[in-house]
Order: structure tokens, then C-alpha cells, then sequence
């Protein structure tokens, strides 16, 4: 299989307190992996180090095989993310806001840039909407706002953290279907940290479990599904597990 992010003996200490623990999953092209773990596992401090905010004490982290510590701009460059909820200047349009961020990709030219921009407001649905003042726009079209802007440097991966929090039910769908969309038509890898249990469970492939800085489980959904009784949900044999 193509490894596209791949994370080895990874641990990260606070204080002589070690929070997270010798950490290893991999995700394959092509994968929709679901992150998850009760409150205080781990989760947000391991995707802050994925994506180069915080510094792991020891271990590695490699995206298309670059090393994000050591070769943090080439990795870098295969990453798109949305930490927590993306934030944007509520004066400006959908447009104006992509734009803008657009010019921190090096070697394009203004041309380049509108294209680019164009043209991944048409993926995300909101090109009716692109002149339109963000103050203006719902929580699930924010949320799809932030998804174009990780899509502006055509990343390989995607890391979303709780996605859908605070959507409504027809944002939670169209949210899913985008991201289905993505990993589908774009062949896109998603790596996904969510409590929405439910959601993974209607678009991951492959899980990776965590509780209280390690590694409970991993593999893929249909394996983990069979841990429990026949016909159990994901959050059931997820409860099953943790407990």
C-alpha cells in the first residue's frame, strides 16, 4: 500500500509528565481514517503534531515521506487541515478571504491564484456565494469555507478536527457528502478526529483509537465492528472498548 502518513514511536511530554506514548499508526491513499478517543486521550495534542503546532518529544511523523520535523516545508506542502474551527475575517466575501490566503502559496501568479480559488469554491458548492460577506454565511458553509482553504495547495491529506461540531443535521449530510466527494472524485486521504461516532461510521474505512495516550486499537472499520455483537454500531463497541 502507498503510505501517505505514516507515525512512529511518537510521545510528547509536559512537564516530566508523558501525555502521549509511543504512538504508531499508518494511513494508506485513498483512506478515510476515523480518529478517536474519549475527552483527554490525546487526540488534539497528537494532531498538533501532525500538523508541525506542537513539537513531539521523540518519535516521527512523515507525510508522502517527508519528515514534518525535519523537512517541515516539503511536508507541509501535502497537508491540508482545519484545527478546531477555521476563522476567517467576517468583512471580508468567501473570495476575498481565499484569495488573500491563496498569496502565502509560493510561485503563483495572480492568475494562477483566481483559477485556484475558482476553482475550489465550485467543489465545496458555494460559487453562488463567493461575493457574499462570510458574516453572512452559516456555520456549515464556514465549515465548507475552510475546507476550500485546505484545499488551495492540492494536498494529498486532509486532517479535520471535529468537523461537524455545532452543524445542523443538513450541514452534518452535506459535510459528509463532500467529504465523501473529495476522497471519490479527488482521491483525497482524510484523517478525521470526531465524536460524532455515527458519522465515521457512515465514511471511515480504517480507525485508529486512542485512550489515555496510547493506541487502544487500529485497523480497519469492518474488523473493529466485528469486536462486537453481531449488528453493533460503531459507538457501541467503541463503548465496549474503553470501559
Amino acid at each position: 500500500m502507498n503510505e501517505v502518513l505514516v507515525v512512529q514511536d511518537l510521545s510528547k511530554k509536559i512537564r516530566r509528565r508523558e501525555i502521549i506514548k509511543d504512538v504508531n499508526f499508518q494511513v494508506s491513499k485513498g483512506d478515510i481514517c476515523g480518529f478517536i478517543g474519549p475527552n483527554g486521550a490525546g487526540k488534539t495534542t497528537i494532531i498538533r503534531m501532525l500538523t508541525s503546532l506542537v513539537k513531539p518529544t521523540s518519535g516521527e511523523i512523515c507525510l508522502n515521506g517527508y519528515d514534518v520535523i525535519k523537512n517541515r516545508k516539503e511536508a507541509l506542502k501535502h497537508l491540508g487541515a482545519i484545527v478546531e474551527s477555521p476563522i476567517f475575517f467576517s468583512h471580508m466575501s468567501g473570495e476575498e478571504a481565499l484569495m488573500n490566503l491563496a498569496l502565502l502559496i509560493p510561485n503563483q501568479s495572480k492568475v494562477k491564484r483566481q483559477q485556484k480559488v475558482s476553482e475550489v469554491l465550485e467543489i465545496v458548492g458555494l460559487s453562488e456565494r463567493k461575493k457574499d460577506k462570510i458574516s453572512t454565511y452559516s456555520l456549515g458553509m464556514k465549515q465548507r469555507l475552510g475546507i476550500a482553504q485546505a484545499l488551495l495547495n492540492d494536498p494529498t491529506v486532509i486532517i479535520l478536527d471535529e468537523p461537524a461540531n455545532g452543524l445542523d443535521p443538513i450541514g452534518i449530510v452535506q459535510l459528509r457528502e463532500l467529504i465523501l466527494k473529495l476522497n471519490q472524485e479527488h482521491n483525497i486521504t482524510f484523517f478525521i478526529s470526531s465524536h460524532l461516532l455515527d458519522e465515521l461510521q457512515k465514511i471511515c474505512n480504517r480507525l485508529v483509537i486512542i485512550k489515555k495516550g496510547e493506541i487502544a486499537w487500529k485497523g480497519t472499520k469492518e474488523d473493529f465492528l466485528n469486536l462486537g455483537q453481531e449488528g453493533a454500531s460503531l459507538e457501541e463497541v467503541f463503548i465496549q472498548l474503553i470501559q
